[in-house]
């Protein structure tokens, strides 16, 4: 009977069973964890921002390089202009003659390119006072420009002048086409124009800056005598070129401009009575408290904030830069 007996199979002890983590188990972070990628992410987006703001900054530099390169472009050559411009002299003595030429020169050079608006005749009267030598179609188009202009004053009569001349001087007609429509502003809302660094501020302009000195301009007169006067008739005249100059990424421009506080009436710089450019330059400096800064020259530091102009952007460092 016992063999008969079915065998009953014996039970194999079953494997206790592995329960498997769930997915919140696996994405757990401990607080320590947590606090460590934070820091991670902190420093990454620093740094990212960082970058970024140094490439906007690089990107406004860039902008305001190719904005005063295009002004240059108009302003170089017709500066250069007046080594050949010709002018009528009646008398026989060769070097008083030389010495008309260069005074008449500079004349020109003060009303057809003029860096304030005292330069300017604001009414007809004023400019029918002109020596005939100075009645130009240009200066004609600057006074009948000034005469229909209401805010022709402070504190942006440099680089308004600036566009005045490339606008309006007829030296190159087209050259307005060349800037985009960011690149010209009016900052101040009196209607006159200017044009604008990669920061929104008025591009600056000084004509004559005898106190700068540059890759392209020193400020020892014995460098380089200056080309408007062959004969050397102003013995400590030298070389200058106009200078187109942005405050800067400090939006600070740091170099004395030159107020015109000599002469009378709108035709100033016929009381020209010595020929040496540091006399005819160093005029009264506007809003100037201190006398003895009389003394100083368009285009120096400004002593009140000596290291200001080292971000400016100029015309002069195109090359260099």
């Amino acid at each position: 009977m016992n063999a008969m007996r079915a065998k009953v199979p014996t039970p194999t002890p079953r494997r206790a069973s592995r329960q498997r983590p769930t997915a919140a188990a696996l994405t757990a972070f401990t607080l320590v964890e947590l606090m460590v990628v934070m820091v991670i992410i902190t420093i990454l987006a620093s740094l990212s921002l960082a970058g970024m703001a140094g490439a906007r900054q690089r990107a406004k530099i860039d902008k305001t390089r190719a904005t005063i390169q295009k002004i240059d472009s108009v302003i170089r050559p017709m500066f250069d202009s007046y080594r050949t411009r010709r002018i009528t002299v009646s008398g026989t003595n060769r070097v008083t003659n030389a010495t008309t030429v260069l005074t008449t020169k500079r004349g020109l050079m003060a009303r057809e390119m003029p860096d304030s608006w005292d330069e300017v005749p604001s009414t007809m009267a004023d400019y029918n006072a002109l020596s005939a030598s100075y009645k130009t179609a240009i200066t004609r188009t600057y006074t009948n420009y000034r005469i229909t202009s209401t805010g022709t004053a402070a504190p942006n009569s440099s680089p308004e002048c600036l566009y005045l001349i490339v606008s309006r001087s007829g030296y190159e007609p087209d050259a307005l086409e060349n800037f985009r429509a960011q690149e010209i502003i009016d900052a101040d809302g009196d209607g006159n124009k200017e044009f604008a660094d990669g920061w929104g501020n008025p591009i600056a302009f000084m004509r004559w800056a005898p106190g700068f000195s540059s890759p392209v301009q020193s400020n020892a007169p014995t460098a380089q005598h200056d080309p408007l006067d062959p004969l050397n008739t102003d013995a400590n005249a030298y070389a200058l070129v106009p200078l187109v100059y942005s405050a800067g990424p400090d939006e600070t421009y740091g170099l004395i401009t030159m107020s015109v506080a000599t002469g009378s009436g709108s035709d100033k710089k016929d009381g020209w009575t010595l020929l040496n450019l540091g006399s005819l330059c160093s005029l009264s400096v506007t809003g100037a408290t201190d006398s003895s800064w009389n003394t100083k020259k368009a285009g120096e530091t400004d002593p009140s904030n000596p290291t200001a102009y080292l971000d400016n952007i100029t015309n002069h460092d195109l090359m260099k830069k």
